[in-house]
This record gives structure tokens, sequence and C-alpha cells, in this order.
């Protein structure tokens, strides 16, 4: 385990240094649009459109790195990305704005589908768990310190960006320079997203949802604050105490979903995440700060947590073969969710104010609530010791084609789990 660690050091620092440069860039676009007057409608779109390029990215990565291999892929498109965002310094333009995200959504996309392929050729069904609660922990590490690059300048001139580039050229570095020259990766049969909601319909509808309240709270969250002055070095704790509240509520769901029926977690977190949405509005109305930034870190650490359930979820239902193919279709969904969020909740914020992106997001939430209780009416729960375990796994970061079944024990077991069709969710 020590040794697989050491390998991918250089892997791990590149990451985080990404992360960093996306964590700085997640915040500063927001917050220049708003400073620049730029409508709340126009922001949710453009912020929208980086789940369109990591869409494509999601769809053309493994090619790519079948083409160049997983190193050169990796720099070529993280190089890409900072290109784009210090083109976004040429001009203050929404619409090339709105291009220049799709790049980058691109392009990180296909930086974590070689980060994602590369730790799981390094690890075995014993070691990937591990693996990836420290990949998910680095990456999520690397966002939270971006937002305190926000406070080096104003954001109102070109300095953030330039140093957003920099960290993104930064990132490249270690990976480069290793000795590693990364794994090969084998062709992958992709499973529609038809075939996929025929196995698991709450995985697809979870995944949907997930990737539509994440995109909508982590993107919007400066447009909120700035309307309560919540602003520099504030900001930069709110949202990164958002941010902790993601990594911090991994460990109590995972360890609750791998002990009871994952849908009676799913739906139980959900209602507590849709309350504490109703109760932010007043606390920001109130001035109470340790209220809005307490119960914000709750909500969005719940909403990071759907994403991984949602993948638990489905592939409790696959075979260890399908799982690999499966999560293309997966990643299909939450993307969809993701391009559909930011813009949906930026409407309902211009029409009727800043404090109901909370209000929207506990609406959406209650809805697949819904859904939840109607699959446990529909279908029993699968036995708790037929469950596959409970990987953290950050949706931010949601873009690997090729990540792999992590735990499943024997092959007997993973038919006995979907053969019969009265288990299933």
């Amino acid at each position: 385990m020590r040794q697989t660690f050491i390998s991918l050091f250089s892997l791990f620092v590149s990451c985080f240094i990404l992360l960093l440069g996306n964590g700085l860039i997640n915040v500063l676009l927001p917050v220049r649009m708003g400073l620049d007057g730029v409508d709340t409608e126009t922001i949710g779109m453009v912020l929208s459109l980086y789940f369109v390029g990591l869409l494509l990215g999601a769809l053309y990565s493994v090619n790519l790195i079948q083409r160049a291999g997983h190193i050169r892929m990796f720099a070529g498109c993280v190089a890409i990305g900072a290109i784009s965002i210090l083109i976004c310094t040429l001009s203050f333009e929404p619409l090339l704005w709105g291009a220049m995200r799709v790049v980058i959504g691109f392009c990180n996309a296909c930086a974590f589908t070689a980060m994602e392929s590369w730790l799981s050729a390094s690890s075995s069904k014993y070691t990937r768990g591990k693996v990836l609660a420290v990949y998910n922990a680095v990456a999520l590490a690397g966002l939270f310190g971006g937002q305190f690059f926000m406070n080096l300048a104003n954001p109102q001139d070109s300095t953030l960006f330039v140093i957003a580039g920099i960290l993104l050229c930064g990132a490249m570095i270690p990976l480069v320079l290793s000795r590693h020259s990364g794994p090969a990766i084998e062709n992958v049969n992709a499973m529609s997203l038809r075939a996929l909601y025929n196995i698991s319909p709450l995985g697809v509808v979870s995944c949907l949802v997930s990737g539509l309240i994440y995109s909508a709270a982590f993107n919007l969250l400066p447009v909120f604050a700035s309307d309560y002055n919540i602003i520099d070095f504030e900001l930069s704790l709110y949202v990164g105490g958002a941010i902790i509240g993601a990594f911090i509520l991994q460990f109590p769901v995972g360890y609750l979903s791998d002990r009871f029926d994952r849908r009676t977690v799913l739906l139980n977190v959900l209602i507590i995440s849709a309350l504490v949405d109703f109760l932010i509005p007043s606390f920001a109305s109130s001035a109470n700060l340790t209220g809005v930034f307490s119960a914000t870190a709750i909500t969005c650490g719940i909403i990071a947590c759907t994403y991984p359930l949602s993948i638990s979820e489905a592939f409790d239902k696959l075979l260890p073969e399908q799982m690999v193919a499966a999560m293309g279709s997966m990643i299909l969904s939450f993307s969809l969710g993701g391009i559909i969020g930011p813009y949906a909740a930026s409407i309902v914020m211009a029409h009727l104010g800043s404090a109901w992106l909370f209000n929207f997001l506990a609406v959406i939430q209650l809805l697949l609530a819904t859904f939840v209780v109607y699959r446990m009416m529909v279908r029993r729960a699968l036995p708790n010791d037929k469950q596959d375990t409970f990987v953290m796994q950050g949706a931010v970061i949601a873009a690997a084609i090729e990540i792999p079944p992590h735990t499943r024990g024997s092959e007997q077991e993973a038919n006995e789990a979907t053969a019969t069709p009265d288990l299933q969710d």
C-alpha cells in the first residue's frame, strides 16, 4: 500500500495544484461577472456551459488517452485550459467567457480521466477504495485552498486570471517530470443510458439530480453571497466551508450507506438537506453569518454525497464487468444535470431573488426524495451484505469514464445480486 502511494505522489501533487487553479476560477468568474453588472441569468448560462465541456470531455477523453497516452493528454489539456482562462483577460464579453467555460470543462474532464484511470490501473481491488479516498481528499483540499487566492488581488483586474493560469501550468510539472510513463488503457464498451436505467432507475435519476443541484449550489454560491454582502475573505471562508462540508459528511454518510438500505439513507439526507435549505434565507436576512455558514456547509455536504450514493446505488445492481461501461452513462446523466442546474437556478434567482437559490435546491431535493419513496415501494431493498461499498467520490471532479469496479467480492455474488428482480431498487 505504501509503495502504491509513493508511486502516485507526483499525480497527487499535480491534482492538488490543478484543483487550486480550479478553486480560484470557480469563485473568480461569477464574482467578476457580478462586479461587471452581468445579469444573474447570463451568469447562470455561462456557468452551465462548463458542464457542456465536461460532457464532451467524458465522451472523448478515452480516445485521446489511447492516441497520446496519459501524461501527454493530461499536459496538453491542462495547457489548453490555462490558455482559455488567460484568453478571458482579453475581453470581458460573456459570450467569450461562455465559450472558454466549454473549453475548460472539456480540458478538466480529460485531465480527470487521465488521473482517475491511472489510479485505477495502479491499485488493486483491495487498495482502490483507499486510493480514491486520498485522491478525493487531495482534490477537495485543492478546491478549498483555491478560494483564498481571491484575496491576493482585486477581481476587477487581470491579476487573478493570470494567477489561475500559472496554477494550471504548474499542475503539469510534477506529472510530466515523473519517472512513470502512465498505464496502458484498454478499450471500454459503453452501456447506453437506457440500458442502465432499466437496471437501476434510481441510480440514473439521482445522478441527474445530483449534477443539477451540485452545479447550481457550488456555482451560484458567490452570487448569493454577494447579495448579502459576504465578500472578500468572508466569501473565501463561505465557499471554503461548503467544500469542507462536502468532504467531512462523506464519512458518516458512507458509513451509514454501507450498513443500512442505501435508499433509506439517501431519502433521509435529502429531507435533512431540504429542511436546512429553507433555513438559510432567514439566517442571511438576519445577518446571522454563523447560521448561514453552518447551514450551507451541511446542505452542500449532503449535496456532494448524493453523487457517490448514486454511483453506489447503481453499482449494487451491476455485474463487476459492467461497472466500467456503466460509468460513462452515469457521468452523462450527471453532466446533463450540470448543464441544467446553474441556468435554471439563475432564472429563479433573477425573478424571485438570490435567497431562492436554496429554496430551488430544496424543492429539487424533495422531488428526488419522492422518487426514492416510489422506488422503495416498487422494489424491495438489496440485502446489506450484497451492497457495494461506498467510495468517496467528489462530484465536482466527476469526469472519468474509466472508474472501475472497486469492491465486489466474487462474480457469483454479483450474479446473485442481479438475478432476482424483486431485490432491485
